[in-house]
């Protein structure tokens, strides 16, 4: 199954409502030059990764094909769920230190509050 890049930039734009001008603005090229990525079946794997980054989009999905790239999506996916994991452990053991700081500060109210009366005894 050969893919249409350019078809494939020129859906994303539609949906994302990003007139040629500002497609072409964005990669710092011409609007012929962003005309011509629009009309061409292939393009250079650099221009790819520029316009995949300018659009928000992995333009390489549509070439995923081989277990290399399944592969690699599998151990991004798990390297990104670790990640989740630890930051939200790290999150819960933040909110027990907030919550064990207002604990002390809210004893130390009350014993502050007992002796000022014991002062003015």
């Amino acid at each position: 199954m050969s893919v249409h890049i350019g078809l494939m930039i020129w859906k994303e734009m539609k949906t994302k409502e990003i007139p040629i001008s500002i497609f072409a603005k964005k990669l710092g090229i011409s609007k012929i030059k962003a005309q011509e990525i629009i009309n061409s079946p292939t393009l250079d794997v650099s221009l790819l990764a520029n316009v995949s980054e300018v659009l928000g989009y992995n333009f390489f999905s549509y070439y995923e094909k081989g277990k290399a790239f399944s592969e690699f999506s599998k151990k991004e996916t798990q390297a990104s769920a670790e990640e989740i994991k630890r930051l939200k452990s790290l999150l819960s053991e933040k909110n027990k230190t907030i919550e064990l700081k207002d604990k002390i500060i809210q004893n130390l109210s009350h014993t502050v509050s007992l002796l000022e009366k014991v002062q003015y005894r």
